[in-house]
């Protein structure tokens, strides 16, 4: 008898949240409450924390099922080393 898996990602069964994700909400909760209990920033903290969230917010665009994922690729895309190639017109 063989056990089957759907995918090789590591994921806590939780609605798709994998470890990945963790690692990357973890420093965002420490960064919110350090800037909302012991500094003047309240609403700072609170639109880094609402950015976070909408960062690890799952969507159906792309195999890659998470924001942060697609915004990395967005920013990849526009941001890439471009080549021009320029052709001179022949008048006749």
């Amino acid at each position: 008898m063989y056990i089957t898996l759907k995918s090789i990602k590591r994921n806590l069964g939780f609605k798709g949240i994998e470890i990945q994700d963790v690692i990357i909400a973890l420093p965002i909760v420490i960064l919110f409450i350090v800037f909302f209990c012991f500094t003047r920033f309240k609403i700072p903290s609170i639109i880094f924390l609402m950015l976070g969230i909408f960062s690890l917010l799952p969507i159906n665009v792309s195999k890659k099922n998470r924001m942060y994922k697609v915004v990395i690729l967005v920013v990849k895309y526009l941001f890439r080393t471009k080549i021009y190639v320029y052709k001179k017109k022949e008048v006749r």
